[in-house]
This record gives structure tokens, sequence and C-alpha cells, in this order.
């Protein structure tokens, strides 16, 4: 069986396909390679079907441009090798919305959908679309078309009920794939020569903005031999270990020079951890799939700002690596702290209220008219004494009359005021902050019957909007940090990650590679051309979580954690349906069912325009629900289409338009600074 793949990776698309093939075919040449088995494309693919397409996009009218992906799925073009590609923040997010679950764009030419695992031959491919926002991580996918400015810019966000299908996977994994980089990965390669290249970049990552937290989790978790992104169009590579091992430079390593992969990745694992002597005599080579120990790295300081930790790892090896396996485990401890504090502190309040401090003040009202002359005629005078004493209510018991009860609602008879808005949340320290109460939420599921309560149910409204930002709300749900419970069966040593330019920038945006499966798995197409497979494990995943997806309605909540055991429990249970259903009768082959459902691009038609385009049901999907044995919520019936068309797009929320004001910027980019000079292309 041939377990290594001869495998084109490219960084972002911006709709150039003619020439991201032919700069394909250059690589292969010169890697003596007589043919392609797989180009991967890490974003921003840009299908744009036709100029109703581009209305959705979020991007300013005057930069649109249709590309040359419409030749490809008219049939003019069929592209010469196989190619999946994930979405980035710059997509035609209608047609992409047709393929939640994965699909053919044109021939030849699959989307990975919002969260997927498949296979090509041996390897196996995880994905997770668009790009990391912490305000609408948490919300269900309600966009859905006609949309409002605020639409074509959020639907692109990736949501956390994707990534917490990601995060259920048990086996091992080749290749993982995300638009934007994994948060802090950038100082796992030559950051120093990144952060002089990119302006701007030092500052975010010093503030913990660089990089998406959705995708580290799931990096943590799968540890795959590679990861490939794109968004910040720049070429980077680093080497990232796992279960606080080291990295050493080989220097006697030439294979980089000679396969040309990247510099960063010749590199050995010591048998040591972090924190201990990196030069160890006994280390070992490792590449991807090496297996290794468990050994924890010694707990990092704890008195060191959260936000900071990973700025501060900007020394050598040792400290480097102490920031990325501790960042979360230390964050975690202190928002437990925080917790424990503040709830200690409200019960003490509860049992030994503080006795006010009394006072007594005088008012004079004086009631006046004016004349027929306009003058002021005082009518009255009215004395009134203030003071906050305890009055005897009916029943006996005092009452003081501005004193608010801990245990009052707002419906209390005595009139307690309204609790004020809650503090509002950073959108980039969301994540970090809620650890804390989760993790008390997801204990309390595991042993009660109620898995919804949390801490917070102890705490009365009005004492909980006095918490700082990080703790005023209610727990959300998302699942508690899973790096500590990486499954025994994903045994990988560490990953090689790289970040690639778009085309027509300042540095390469191919990179072919040789790339061999590390995952054991069975049922595998095995000679070439290799073809798309589904993942048995990824589809009793998907059966799972099936009911818990919600579509369309901003105001629906999302289903919350219901706790690890319970997900891998039904998980099992699933895969039994998959075995019996779908792999023995051979069914694990993807279908080559492309089928057009939009119509062909028409050039006398100007890309300026904005009309919205209808909804379209796509048989992909509607054959792929058959399959896996769940509900195919996408389908719209023509009047329920004609109707959402008729009633327009819900009103925007914030003056302007997100989608506007996101487009301007551009993705990542500021005119002539992290991406260069302007230029009249999509960004």
């Amino acid at each position: 069986m041939e377990k290594t793949l001869r495998v084109v990776v490219e960084g972002c698309g911006h709709g150039t396909l003619n020439e991201i093939y032919d700069r394909a075919k250059v690589e292969s040449v010169r890697r003596g390679w007589d043919d392609i088995d797989l180009v991967i494309i890490g974003g921003d693919f840009q299908a744009l079907r036709n100029v109703d397409d581009a209305a959705c996009v979020s991007v300013p009218r005057k930069y649109r441009q249709m590309g040359d992906f419409h030749e490809y799925y008219s049939g003019q073009r069929i592209a010469p090798y196989l190619t999946i590609f994930i979405g980035g923040n710059h997509e035609a997010s209608n047609h992409l919305f047709e393929l939640y679950y994965g699909g053919w764009v044109a021939h030849n030419i699959y989307y990975m959908g919002a969260a997927n695992v498949i296979r090509v031959g041996p390897l196996r491919i995880c994905g997770m679309s668009g790009i990391w926002k912490a305000y609408d991580y948490r919300k269900p996918h309600f966009e859905r078309l006609p949309y409002n400015n605020e639409d074509i810019s959020s639907a692109y966000h990736v949501r956390e009920m994707d990534v917490r299908k990601l995060l259920q996977i048990r086996t091992q994994v080749d290749i993982g794939l995300s638009h934007d980089w994994p948060r802090g990965v950038e100082f796992f390669g030559d950051f120093e020569d990144l952060f002089r290249r990119k302006r701007g970049f030092r500052e975010d990552s010093s503030k913990g903005k660089l990089g998406s937290i959705a995708a580290r989790d799931v990096l943590e978790r799968l540890r795959p031999a590679f990861w490939f992104s794109a968004h910040l169009h720049v070429k980077f590579a680093a080497a990232m270990p796992f279960d606080g091992r080291a990295l050493i430079k080989n220097e006697a390593d030439t294979a980089c020079k000679s396969s040309g992969e990247p510099a960063a990745w010749a590199v050995v694992v010591s048998d040591k951890s972090a924190n201990n002597n990196a030069t160890d005599e006994k280390s070992t080579p490792a590449g991807p799939g090496a297996p290794v120990s468990a050994a924890a790295p010694t707990p990092a300081p704890t008195n060191v700002p959260v936000s900071q930790r990973i700025a501060l790892a900007t020394g050598d090896l040792n400290s480097r690596l102490e920031a990325w396996n501790n960042f979360t485990s230390v964050a975690q401890q202190s928002e437990r702290e925080q917790a424990a504090a503040f709830l200690a502190q409200a019960q003490k309040l509860r049992e030994n209220p503080p006795s006010p401090v009394p006072y007594t003040h005088n008012v004079t009202w004086t009631k006046v008219r004016l004349g027929e002359n306009g003058e002021r005629q005082v009518v009255g005078r009215e004395h009134v004494v203030h003071t906050n004493k305890k009055q005897k209510m009916e029943d006996g018991s005092a009452q003081n009359s501005d004193e608010i009860a801990l245990d009052s609602s707002s419906g209390s008879s005595h009139g307690s005021p309204s609790p004020g808005p809650t503090p509002a949340k950073s959108a980039e320290t969301t994540m970090m902050s809620t650890d804390a109460a989760e993790t008390a939420a997801d204990a309390a599921a595991e042993t009660k019957t109620n898995p919804t309560a949390t801490v917070h149910e102890a705490v009365a409204s009005e004492l909980r909007n006095k918490l700082p930002a990080s703790l005023a709300q209610a727990p959300p749900s998302r699942p508690p940090h899973i790096k500590t419970v990486v499954p025994e069966a994903i045994k990988n040593g560490f990953t090689k990650f790289l970040a690639l330019d778009k085309p027509n920038n300042h540095d390469p945006f191919v990179q072919a590679l040789e790339i061999t499966a590390i995952s054991d798995q069975e049922n595998v197409h095995e000679e070439r051309p290799f073809r798309l497979q589904y993942d048995p494990e990824w589809l009793a995943i998907t059966r799972v979580f099936a009911t818990d997806l919600e579509l369309g309605n901003p105001n629906a909540p999302v289903p919350p954690y219901a706790g690890h055991q319970f997900y891998q429990n039904r998980i099992i249970e699933e895969e039994n349906w998959v075995d019996e259903h779908i792999v023995k009768p051979g069914r694990l082959n993807i279908p080559a069912n492309f089928t057009r459902t939009a119509p062909k691009y028409d050039p006398t038609v100007p890309i300026s325009t904005a009309q919205m385009p209808p909804e379209y049901n796509n048989i992909q999907t509607a054959e792929f629900c058959e399959l896996v044995g769940i509900p195919n919520k996408f389908h719209l019936t023509e009047e329920e289409s004609q109707a959402r068309m008729a009633a327009g797009p819900r009103p925007d929320t914030r003056d302007g338009g997100g989608a506007r004001r996101g487009a301007r910027r551009g993705g990542r980019g500021r005119g002539r600074g992290r991406n260069g000079p302007s230029t009249n292309q999509w960004l």
C-alpha cells in the first residue's frame, strides 16, 4: 500500500485557480513528480458562480472581481488535480452554506464544509473553515439569505458547535487545516524574522490577538503531523512539540534542503521535558508520528497575567515551550481561584449582611405657579425627612427602605432596582475568561442529574452584575479545555506548521510536499489516482450533533455542552450504526455528484450589483443527510424561499454594518502595512 502522497499546499486562493494550478505543475516538475495526488487551498477560495454571489462576499464593491472559478463551475475548465479547500473570510458564503457538511463546488474541487474529517487515500485530513471572532463564537449559524450587512461579515466566523465536533475525535489524523493560524504558533518558528517582515504582528502577538483560539484547541487535541494555514499573507514555518518535549535544531539534517521543505522542520525531539537541559545526548530523531511519553512540564508561575504569557515567551526555547504548555492551565487555575473567592464572599454577605451607615436628611419642596404678569407665586411647601432607619413591615419584620436584598428578584414587591447592563466582555479574552465557571459546570454535569446547573445560579442577579467581566454572565457552552485528556490513540510527537502567502504578493504561495500517513485506517482506497472517502468516526460524530444544529435564528440558544463522557458514549453507539449502514455496504466513497445549483456567469451583468441571490437547495447536502440518516435542515420549499426573499434581510443592529467596516479593513491588511501596498484586488 502506498502511504506517501504528493501534495501541493497553497495559501489564500483569491479566485486565481488558473495561476495556482500552473504554479503547482511547475513545483511538481521541479520535484521530479510525474503527477500530483492532491492540491490543498487554505481558504479565501472565492467560489463565485455568477455576479449575484459577489453580493454575499465581504469586500467593497469597487474591489469585486469574478476571478476564474466560474470557468470550472460552468464546465469550461476541469481541475487538473484533485483539490480540497476550506473557507476563509472572503468567500461567497451563500454558496458554501449550501454545502455545510462538505461537497463538490465543481468537478474535482471539494469544499470541506464548516468542519470536517475526510480521507484521501491513506491520509486523514481535518479542516475548519472561517476565522476566529470571540463575539460570534458561541452563536448559532443565524445567517440565512437574504443577508444584511452584518450577516455578510459574520457568516464566515467560526462557531463553537462546529469546533465542539472536532474536539470529540479520538484517533490520529495526518493533516489539520485552518484559515487563520492557531494562536501562539508564531513562537515555535523564527518569530523575530516574522515580526520584522510584518508590521504590527509583534504588538498583536504580545496582546494575545494573533491567531485563533479555536484552531489552537483543535491542534492541541488532534496533534496532526502537519497543520496548514493562510490568512496572514506571509510564508512562515514552525515545529510544535507536545507533552513538554523540547525541539532541537538538527544541523546535520539535510533532508529539508534537498526536499525544499522549510528549515524550521529540521528538528529532533529531546527525551527530556521542556524544562530540562535541551542538549540531551540521547535525543532521537522524531518526525511526525513518533510516539512520546506523557511527561508533564513543571508548572509555570501563576502570577503572570494570562494575556501576557505568550507575549513573555520571547526568550529561549524553554520559555516558549513553557508558555505553550501552560498557557491555558494557568488561565483555568487563575479563574478558579477568582470564582471561589467571589462565591465565598457572596455567601458571607448572604449570611452576615453589613449594617448600613445610618443617615437622615431634610428636604423642603416648594410649589410655585406663574401669575398673570409672569411672576412666580409660592402656593405651598412640603417638608420631607429621608432616613435609612429600619421600619416595621406588616409581618413584623424590619425592612430598610434604601436596602437591596441579596435574594430579591426583579419582580420583588419591595421595588428593588433592576440590574444594570452586564459589563461588556473583551472579544479576545472571552475564551479564556470563563474556564473556571465552565469547569465547575461540567463537573456538576457528571455528578448531578441536572446538567445545566451552574454555580452562578446561587448568586442573585443584582449581585451577579457586580462581577468582573470575565464572570458576569452565565457560563457559555464551551467545553472545558481538552488538552489534558488527549486520547491514547493520538500519539504524534510534534506538528509541522506551515502558513503560505496569496498569489501575486511577496512570499511563496505554494509548497510541494511528500506526506506519509501516520494514521492507521481500514477500508482506504490504496491506489492512484486516490479518491475522497468519508471518515467513519466523523460520520458518527455528525449523527450525534445533527439535532443540535440551529439555522437562521439569531436568538436561538446553542445547546449547552453535555460533558465529554456523554458525547463519547453517544459516538460509540453511532459508530456501530455507521459500520452497519455505511462501512459494510461499501458506501464510504464520496460520490462524484456535483450538480450546478445557480445560473452560470453572465458577463453582461455588472459585478457591482447589490441584488441578493435566492437560497438554492443542493442535492449533495440532501444525499449526504440521507446517507447519514440525519434531518436536512438546509432544505427550503419554493414557497419558503420566496417568502424569505420577499421579507428582505433583518435590520442591522450596528450602525454602518459590520460587513462594510470589515471589508474596508481587508482582513488583517492595513493598506501598505502588514499585507503590502493596497491594490485593486481582494485582500
